[in-house]
């Protein structure tokens, strides 16, 4: 499974999903995907499935992307949980015809994956997990101060606050920023609250054990959100491996996008021997 940076992508195409609670966007990049073997992108909270754009635009695979509910042009209906999002990702890969996938998620995205592999082992082949946590460990006092600032400011104030803080310092140029904010875009308050209090309060530590495809577990080395020793966790918890990006923060798909697709394609060199019928 080799990369080709320059591989034709003009962007994926836009399918309407019917999901559990409501319309949910998906992105495949083709007509018609495999039943086996395609890559399913899960996105973190508060961003949507373009932020995966310049990833997807590096491999040669067919690939499949998505709005989880509360985000990018998907319902905003609730309700917003760990399984929840994981009913999302159901829908998507049962109307494209994916029966299993390698999937990469970040942040959040790597616990839905993690979540996934153990409610549904065979539907997935491998996770690649980025700056993703088994549980931030937050109380609710401190996930109600982050609610309330953001109440008091306004979606879009709040992130265009936060959103440099979260990126390496070396890849905090304009156009990083701008493509991490139109993936972010503009939600009501209430709907970012709720997904801030459940994602930031999930806690899958009990259910990584159960874990049984090969995982790689990747961190920025000065991602805040889910700092190193997070991402050391998820890979020891699941029997996977680790590896970091040197100067990388929460967002290495937006900051460093060739080098994930390089650790990507390394993975899955391996991941494929292990996951294919004999």
């Amino acid at each position: 499974m080799s990369v080709d940076s320059s591989a034709a992508f003009s962007g994926p195409s836009t399918v309407r999903v019917e999901g559990p609670a409501g319309a949910i966007f998906t992105y495949p990049s083709s007509d018609s995907l495999p039943s086996r073997g395609a890559v399913v992108f899960v996105h973190p909270i508060n961003t949507s499935g373009r932020v995966w754009d310049g990833v997807r635009g590096g491999i040669r695979m067919p690939s499949l992307a998505l709005d989880l509910r509360g985000h990018g042009s998907s319902t905003l209906s609730g309700p917003f949980s760990i399984d929840d999002w994981v009913a999302d990702v159901q829908a998507a890969m049962d109307e494209h015809g994916v029966r299993s996938a390698h999937f990469v998620g970040g942040s959040a995205g790597g616990m839905i994956s993690a979540a996934l592999a153990t409610e549904e082992p065979e539907r997935v082949l491998s996770i690649a997990a980025f700056g993703s946590t088994l549980g931030t460990g937050l109380g609710s006092v401190v996930i109600e101060e982050m609610v309330r600032e953001l109440e008091v400011a306004g979606s879009a104030a709040y992130f265009a606050k936060i959103t440099p803080e979260v990126l390496g310092p070396a890849y905090r140029s304009p156009a990083v920023l701008r493509r991490a904010l139109d993936a972010i875009g503009i939600r009501p308050v209430p709907v970012v609250s709720d997904i801030l209090r459940s994602a930031f309060g999930a806690d899958i530590r009990d259910r990584a054990p159960q874990v049984g495809c090969p995982v790689l577990a990747v961190a920025g080395t000065l991602d805040p959100t889910c700092p190193v020793e997070m991402s050391v966790e998820f890979a020891e918890a699941t029997g996977g491996a680790h590896q970091t990006i040197e100067g990388a923060g929460h967002l290495p798909m937006l900051e460093v996008p060739d080098q994930v697709v390089r650790a990507l394609n390394a993975f899955w060199g391996t991941a494929t021997e292990l996951t294919e019928p004999q």
